[in-house]
């Protein structure tokens, strides 16, 4: 298995309990004022912004990635990657993660669709991390870590980490502003690690804006 089939299946299980709780048409979100710092981690500077509409929540979804990486949006949320063939894996038979690549799935999700997801209003980041990593275990799934926070430049962010013979994958979690922000990275195995700062200044760059 490779990371955009991770990719794919953390996506579509977010729309797939929203939209199961909801009858099928979500709630309009407030949003928040937006994510964290334009600098989330002060030894990685983001400088291009990707912005998506996010229909089903009412509103839009921007994140921020560094120079020299590129972004494309896909069924609701916003990939991020080292390069256009880290974006273009799929198919867990014939594609490897080259070196040096990484690639990441952000999705930000409105206060409202908490309480249809079981995460409570005044819930942590450790939280809602339990919530997702729930929804998205199974047999496909490597085993991930326990959930711990961590402080990113003042922002409190839940990680779990999974390990695959081919590959690593961290998901992070932020509550931010009356939004919670959902991101999944993953790198090769042999490369575990190398871009965490990067992946966590991205998520918490990470912004919901309310449709006027």
């Amino acid at each position: 298995m490779k990371a955009r089939k991770l990719f794919w299946l953390f996506a579509l299980s977010i729309m797939a309990v929203i939209f199961a709780a909801c009858g099928g048409d979500a709630a309009n979100g407030g949003g928040g004022e937006g994510g964290g710092d334009a600098d989330a981690s002060s030894a990685v500077e983001l400088t291009q912004t990707e912005t998506v509409d996010a229909e089903e929540f009412g509103g839009s979804i921007s994140v921020s990635y560094p120079e020299g990486w590129v972004a494309q949006s896909e069924a609701g949320a916003i990939f991020v990657g080292t390069s256009e063939e880290a974006l273009a894996i799929d198919d867990p038979t014939t594609a490897e993660i080259p070196e040096g690549a990484a690639i990441m799935n952000i999705t930000v999700l409105p206060a409202e669709m908490g309480s249809v997801m079981g995460i409570e209003a005044d819930a942590s980041a450790a939280d809602v991390l339990g919530v997702f990593t729930a929804f998205m275990a199974g047999d496909d799934m490597p085993e991930f870590s326990d959930v711990e926070e961590i402080d990113v430049d003042g922002a409190t962010v839940a990680t779990t980490t999974g390990n695959d013979e081919n590959f690593t994958a961290t998901i992070y979690a932020v509550v931010n502003d009356g939004t919670f922000v959902i991101g999944f990275g993953a790198t090769r195995a042999d490369e575990a690690g190398s871009k965490d700062a990067i992946f966590q200044a991205i998520v918490t760059s990470a912004s919901f804006t309310a449709a006027e």
